[in-house]
């Protein structure tokens, strides 16, 4: 390997001056790019993935979520009582499975009302993953019971206020 001081020292005339200004101008640019990374934050945007899980039973819907952070879930064009249930973990059709390193987002049940247009019938604190791993292992499974009769849309907001307001059930749902 050469000697670095022995190359510098080959360089004749102008060059050797350009080469040290350059080096020079390399050095005192160091800090400002210190300030830059400093003052620049990084920041990943909450983002929440609900798939559909198809049911043929009425007054179910099941979906498999992943997120990065709290989210909401709204029921739109229904009115009346929305049981929800999380399952941490377990199978999906057969040996698919899913949660192995997930957490519970907020409560593993509760019970919302939902008034008409957009009702929160849930709130997440928290992201789906406990620990590392692929989307289905960090995915959790939202189950909500409903009137057999009704067929409400479920959606699923991304860094929702957790102190939401939820209206709780009159009555259970069977």
């Amino acid at each position: 390997m050469k000697n670095p001081i022995k190359t510098l020292s080959r360089l004749q005339g102008k060059k050797r001056y350009i080469f040290l200004g350059l080096l020079a101008l390399e050095l005192v640019s160091l800090p400002a790019a210190a300030q830059i990374v400093q003052r620049v934050s990084f920041t990943i945007p909450p983002i929440v993935t609900a798939v559909e899980i198809p049911t043929a039973e009425a007054g179910l819907s099941r979906f498999l979520v992943t997120s990065n952070a709290g989210f909401g879930v709204e029921a739109t064009d229904f009115v009346g009582n929305v049981n929800t249930d999380v399952h941490k973990s377990g199978t999906l059709s057969g040996s698919n499975r899913f949660g192995d390193a997930a957490q519970l987002p907020g409560p593993k049940t509760s019970c919302a009302m939902a008034s008409g247009f957009d009702s929160s019938i849930y709130v997440a604190n928290q992201k789906t993953a406990a620990t590392r791993g692929t989307p289905p292992e960090q995915a959790v499974i939202f189950e909500f019971r409903y009137d057999t009769s009704a067929h409400p849309k479920f959606v699923f907001k991304a860094g929702a206020d957790a102190t939401a307001s939820i209206q709780p059930c009159l009555n259970s749902v069977s």
